[in-house]
């Protein structure tokens, strides 16, 4: 890495140093601001993501493992 580099490396991180108070006091005036409306719309659009949201089971899961007991007290 060049000094020059180095240089730019060492501003970009004293630019992100100045601006993360700023970003985060704006961080909690958006969320403060948030209605119980568009947070309940914004969670879902989260869940509603591929992969993110948990699968409901139609049993507790409870005989399978009791099975999986069963299965590692037999060895």
């Amino acid at each position: 890495m060049t000094e020059s580099e180095r240089e730019a490396t060492r501003r970009r991180l004293q630019i992100w140093q100045e601006a993360q108070p700023l970003l985060e006091e704006q961080r909690w005036r958006e969320l403060m601001a948030l209605t119980d409306q568009q947070a309940l719309r914004l969670t879902q659009s989260l869940f509603s993501r591929q992969g993110i949201a948990p699968r409901f089971r139609d049993t507790s899961g409870l005989v399978e493992q009791q099975a999986l007991f069963q299965k590692s007290r037999d060895r």
